[in-house]
């Protein structure tokens, strides 16, 4: 996890076992802290963590905005099984959204992704997920969380769970991924 350890930033795991994992951040602050040693670690991407969807691609006039969404935590359980030789890692997304001046529905699909990669920062298997965004007439803000996911990973004394990343982030274009990048640097 070398390259990788600089790009990531640890949002929310603040225990990781069979009796479950305790997280959560705000974005701003990330919370890094180190998992038990027997479960895979789950990380938000830094690059991924916020969202921000304009009307049009090369457009950042806030009244173009469609929706601003960043990722406040992850929260999950993780459990042996099959006699030791799987893991199952279950995750929920915390996000809070906030409807943009351009959004014409009240309903927004947020798309995210979850990853998981080997110690060489390999992409092992990627799914996307989405989560609508219901805005009420009367708000403009909203706390979400994803839908929960539980990965199964084989373990073997050559590749125990502590190998395996989970990584997740909001499945962004490459406009939108750019954007992230920049005001980062800033």
């Amino acid at each position: 996890m070398r390259p990788l350890a600089l790009a990531l930033l640890p949002l929310a795991l603040a225990a990781c076992g069979e009796s479950g994992l305790r997280g959560g951040g705000t974005g701003a602050a990330p919370v890094v802290q180190t998992a038990r040693p027997d479960c895979p670690a789950a990380v938000a991407l830094a690059d991924a963590a916020d969202l921000r969807r304009y009307r049009a691609p090369d457009s950042q006039d806030l009244t173009d905005l469609i929706v601003n969404a960043r990722i406040t935590g992850l929260a999950g359980r993780c459990a042996f099984a099959d006699r030791r030789r799987s893991v199952e890692v279950t995750l929920t997304l915390a996000m809070e959204a906030m409807r943009g001046p351009a959004a014409r529905e009240r309903s927004i699909s947020i798309p995210y992704f979850v990853a998981v990669t080997d110690p060489q920062d390999r992409i092992l298997d990627k799914a996307v997920y989405t989560v609508a965004a219901e805005f009420p007439a009367n708000r403009s803000r909203l706390r979400l969380s994803g839908e929960e996911v539980t990965l199964t990973l084989p373990v073997s004394a050559e590749r125990p769970a502590s190998a395996y990343t989970v990584i997740v982030g909001f499945q962004l274009t490459e406009a939108e991924l750019a954007l992230n990048r920049r005001l980062a640097a800033r």
